[in-house]
């Protein structure tokens, strides 16, 4: 189901979107064996963020 909030702006990101994004950092951190506070885990995030949106829009 599409947010309301997606029609206005595909950037914004409901409790479901993150979620799902949170869900796949957690598992991509495991995967990787990194740290949740090092510099490629805020890379990582980012990213998730950025491929996201672009799908969404």
């Amino acid at each position: 189901m599409t947010s309301q909030f997606h029609a206005i702006d595909p950037r914004v990101l409901t409790p479901s979107d993150i979620e799902l994004l949170q869900s796949l950092f957690d598992e991509e951190i495991k995967a990787r064996r990194m740290t949740y506070d090092c510099p490629q885990a805020a890379d990582l995030a980012a990213r998730l963020v950025e491929l996201y949106q672009r799908g969404t829009g």
